[in-house]
């Protein structure tokens, strides 16, 4: 089972998979420059806010602890250097990238692709049977200990 930092690492990587990639380059940067900036800002310890699993996977379980839990990825979709990336996935802007020639509209808004794709799901249910396991096990002895 994966952990939550290889969740999160896949979500940035999949993000940078999933961003448009400029057929000859602008502002004296190669092709693939926004992705190469995706794929360097969103590791799986940027996405998580700076924490490891551990740290995260603790947060969680507090959480659960007031009756509510959330899990919270930070994409980057305009690092430095490809500010432009934000152009990509606000909702406002989207329909002028739409009718831009750059062959890239399968595109637009690649970040909610990258969440919403069957692969990151996957391996967030997995991650969330694996949490649920744990925090069962917990419950269970703790009750056990109380009982005895």
């Amino acid at each position: 089972m994966a952990t939550l930092l290889e969740v999160a690492n896949r979500l940035g990587e999949l993000t940078s998979i999933k961003a448009p990639r400029s057929k000859k380059g602008s502002n004296g940067n190669p092709p693939g420059n926004l992705k190469r900036q995706l794929k360097s800002v969103n590791t799986g310890r940027n996405v998580l806010s700076g924490r490891n699993s551990a740290s995260a996977e603790k947060q969680l379980i507090e959480d659960l602890k007031s009756g509510t839990f959330t899990f919270q990825f930070n994409i980057n979709v305009a690092p430095q250097g490809a500010e432009y990336g934000k152009y990509w996935n606000d909702p406002d802007v989207s329909e002028q990238v739409e009718n831009q020639k750059t062959g890239n509209k399968d595109k637009i808004n690649f970040a909610d692709q990258a969440v919403e794709s069957a692969e990151f799901q996957s391996m967030l249910d997995d991650y969330i049977e694996t949490l649920t396991d744990k925090i069962a096990n917990s419950i269970s002895k703790a009750i056990d200990k109380e009982l005895k």
